[in-house]
Protein backbone atom coordinates (compact mmCIF):
# COMPACT_ATOMS: atom_id res chain seq x y z
CA UNK A 1 0.00 0.00 0.00
CA UNK A 2 1.52 3.74 -0.78
CA UNK A 3 2.43 5.87 1.99
CA UNK A 4 0.24 8.25 0.39
CA UNK A 5 -2.97 6.01 1.10
CA UNK A 6 -5.53 7.50 3.29
CA UNK A 7 -8.07 4.89 5.10
CA UNK A 8 -11.00 5.63 7.11
CA UNK A 9 -14.58 4.87 7.59
CA UNK A 10 -18.24 5.34 6.92
CA UNK A 11 -20.09 4.68 10.37
CA UNK A 12 -23.28 2.79 10.22
CA UNK A 13 -25.97 3.82 12.72
CA UNK A 14 -29.42 3.72 11.44
CA UNK A 15 -32.59 1.50 12.72
CA UNK A 16 -35.29 -0.64 10.38
CA UNK A 17 -38.86 0.40 10.08
CA UNK A 18 -40.85 -2.13 7.92
CA UNK A 19 -37.96 -3.90 7.77
CA UNK A 20 -35.94 -1.62 5.84
CA UNK A 21 -33.41 1.51 6.01
CA UNK A 22 -31.19 3.56 4.00
CA UNK A 23 -29.26 6.25 3.40
CA UNK A 24 -26.50 7.97 1.31
CA UNK A 25 -23.04 8.09 1.56
CA UNK A 26 -20.85 11.59 2.07
CA UNK A 27 -19.61 12.40 -1.62
CA UNK A 28 -16.73 10.62 -1.94
CA UNK A 29 -13.70 10.89 -4.13
CA UNK A 30 -12.36 7.79 -6.39
CA UNK A 31 -11.95 5.50 -3.52
CA UNK A 32 -11.89 1.21 -2.89
CA UNK A 33 -14.12 0.09 -0.24
CA UNK A 34 -12.69 -2.63 1.06
CA UNK A 35 -14.63 -4.30 4.35
CA UNK A 36 -18.37 -4.12 4.66
CA UNK A 37 -19.53 -4.82 8.37
CA UNK A 38 -23.20 -4.50 9.10
CA UNK A 39 -24.38 -6.24 12.55
CA UNK A 40 -28.32 -6.37 12.94
CA UNK A 41 -28.87 -6.27 16.83
CA UNK A 42 -30.04 -9.76 17.57
CA UNK A 43 -28.04 -12.47 16.44
CA UNK A 44 -30.83 -14.49 14.55
CA UNK A 45 -32.07 -11.40 12.44
CA UNK A 46 -32.12 -11.92 8.58
CA UNK A 47 -31.26 -9.39 6.24
CA UNK A 48 -30.63 -8.55 2.98
CA UNK A 49 -27.72 -5.67 2.41
CA UNK A 50 -27.03 -3.30 -1.17
CA UNK A 51 -24.68 -0.73 -2.50
CA UNK A 52 -26.26 1.36 -5.31
CA UNK A 53 -24.18 4.16 -7.29
CA UNK A 54 -25.14 7.78 -8.41
CA UNK A 55 -26.85 6.10 -11.65
CA UNK A 56 -28.70 3.85 -9.13
CA UNK A 57 -26.47 0.34 -10.18
CA UNK A 58 -25.94 -2.07 -7.93
CA UNK A 59 -22.18 -2.21 -6.68
CA UNK A 60 -22.73 -4.60 -4.14
CA UNK A 61 -25.51 -6.87 -2.85
CA UNK A 62 -25.78 -10.15 -0.24
CA UNK A 63 -26.88 -13.07 -2.99
CA UNK A 64 -28.94 -14.34 -0.06
CA UNK A 65 -29.91 -13.04 3.16
CA UNK A 66 -27.83 -12.43 6.01
CA UNK A 67 -28.55 -13.63 9.36
CA UNK A 68 -26.86 -11.58 12.56
CA UNK A 69 -23.67 -9.61 11.14
CA UNK A 70 -22.77 -9.27 7.43
CA UNK A 71 -18.72 -8.97 7.35
CA UNK A 72 -17.09 -9.12 3.92
CA UNK A 73 -13.43 -7.96 2.62
CA UNK A 74 -13.89 -6.88 -1.32
CA UNK A 75 -12.08 -4.34 -3.67
CA UNK A 76 -15.31 -2.59 -5.12
CA UNK A 77 -14.08 0.93 -6.45
CA UNK A 78 -16.36 3.64 -5.58
CA UNK A 79 -17.09 7.49 -5.86
CA UNK A 80 -19.62 10.17 -5.01
CA UNK A 81 -22.54 9.56 -3.41
CA UNK A 82 -23.60 5.87 -2.61
CA UNK A 83 -26.86 4.72 -1.14
CA UNK A 84 -26.98 1.31 1.69
CA UNK A 85 -30.11 -0.22 2.39
CA UNK A 86 -30.85 -2.91 4.49
CA UNK A 87 -34.38 -4.34 3.39
CA UNK A 88 -36.97 -7.89 4.19
CA UNK A 89 -34.95 -7.35 7.65
CA UNK A 90 -36.87 -9.93 9.85
CA UNK A 91 -36.89 -7.15 12.67
CA UNK A 92 -37.32 -3.79 13.26
CA UNK A 93 -34.22 -3.10 15.39
CA UNK A 94 -31.02 -1.25 15.08
CA UNK A 95 -28.12 -1.82 12.55
CA UNK A 96 -24.84 -0.57 13.05
CA UNK A 97 -21.69 -1.33 10.85
CA UNK A 98 -18.96 0.30 8.64
CA UNK A 99 -17.35 0.51 5.42
CA UNK A 100 -13.97 0.36 5.41
CA UNK A 101 -13.15 2.85 2.44
CA UNK A 102 -9.48 3.22 0.55
CA UNK A 103 -8.25 6.27 -0.94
Amino acid sequence: MPANTLNYEIDISQTASSGSWSFNTVKLRSCLLRLIVVKAASTDTTFSFKITDPKDNIIYETAFPTTGTLREQVAIPMRDINTLTVSSASANEAFTGLLSVEE
